[in-house]
């Protein structure tokens, strides 16, 4: 965003906020189109860790099903547990959806994720995924979180590597799209979305992490290009442990997101009924920001970026230590 100018900063927004008008009609929140798929999605999606680690399985369904009702029909979901250190699991969240799904699955867009290195464990893993979720095709799978050093870009974009085996397992019908997820490492993303075909990507956005990761600048545009459709996820400055983003603060990253050009949705996790009504009403006013909001914010961020640190990298099985930041 920081390359745009204050026109088509205005112009990208307010696209935005009438397609999501002209969508009214179709959904209980606004939706937009996830890149060149022919699919429409609400601009907030459910993240489910928080959901996934509720022991009390009536009140994790209580709250998917209230975030259906409200029009969060994209569920963003996990296995229960990772092979890789520090990286969360998902808890019980696709056994909780199996039920609801069993329900409700016409009304709901699935995404689900595969972290192997291994293109024959990645579709193994993505049966897996299904079978817990007791459904044969998911809407969208990622691989997941390709940041991480334990994926050498060689490997990954490789033709027996995860990418090129869930452009099969789409070839197959085990899932209607694929795509990439990832916290940090920007450069890794803009090589691999040269190498491979994807339709989505998800990445982490918000007011802070702009200034650590900026994959806004490094790698959306490229990525806008190729008509790959954008996800968000940290909006709230989420990292290893909880929501680091301040009160004040988190209602504004949430416009900001959303006011990226060809933004398609915000997934937030969502851990309470009233968690999930404050953000709905967010998605329900949500109002393009301008380009004096938006540099006073970038502004106003550069110092809990610089408190922040990288902290969405990890200490993984090579070592690798944080780069500096970038953009302050």
């Amino acid at each position: 965003m920081s390359n745009l100018s204050r026109r088509q900063f205005v112009a990208s927004a307010s696209a935005g906020l009438l397609a999501s008008s002209a969508l009214a009609d179709e959904s209980k929140l606004p939706q937009r189109p996830l890149g060149k798929t022919g699919v429409k999605v609400p601009i907030l999606g459910l993240g489910t860790v928080a959901v996934g680690n509720q022991t009390d399985q009536k009140t994790a369904a209580a709250l998917i099903h209230k975030a259906i009702d409200l029009g969060v029909t994209y569920i963003d979901t996990a296995p229960p547990r990772t092979r890789i250190a520090f990286v969360t699991g998902y808890g019980r969240a696709q056994q909780y959806l199996n039920g609801i799904l069993k329900e409700r699955r016409k009304e709901v867009f699935i995404a689900t994720k595969c972290l192997e290195t291994d293109g024959t464990k990645t579709i193994d893993l993505l049966r897996k995924n299904l079978d817990e979720l007791g459904i044969g095709q998911a809407d969208l799978c990622y691989t997941h979180t390709i940041g991480h050093a334990s994926y050498d870009l060689a490997g990954l974009v490789a033709d027996d590597g995860p990418m090129a085996a869930l452009e099969k397992a789409k070839q197959d019908g085990l899932c209607r799209f694929i795509g990439v997820t990832g916290h940090n490492r920007p450069e890794k993303f803009a090589q691999a979305i040269e190498k491979r075909k994807i339709d989505a990507l998800m990445n982490a956005c918000n007011i802070v992490d702009r200034h650590t990761y900026a994959f806004e600048d490094v790698v959306w545009p490229a990525a806008r290009k190729q008509g790959i459709g954008l996800v968000a996820m940290k909006v709230m400055g989420g990292g290893i442990v909880g929501c680091k983003m301040p009160e004040e603060l988190r209602h504004a990253s949430f416009r900001w997101v959303l006011s990226q050009p060809e933004a398609a949705t915000a997934v937030i996790g969502m851990g309470s009924i009233q968690e999930v009504e404050q953000n709905v009403e967010w998605a329900k006013t949500w109002k393009a920001m301008t380009k004096e909001e938006a540099d006073e914010l970038k502004q106003k961020t550069v110092p809990l970026a610089k408190a922040w640190g990288a902290h969405l990298d990890r200490l993984d099985a090579r070592g690798e230590k944080s780069r500096p930041l970038v953009n302050t």
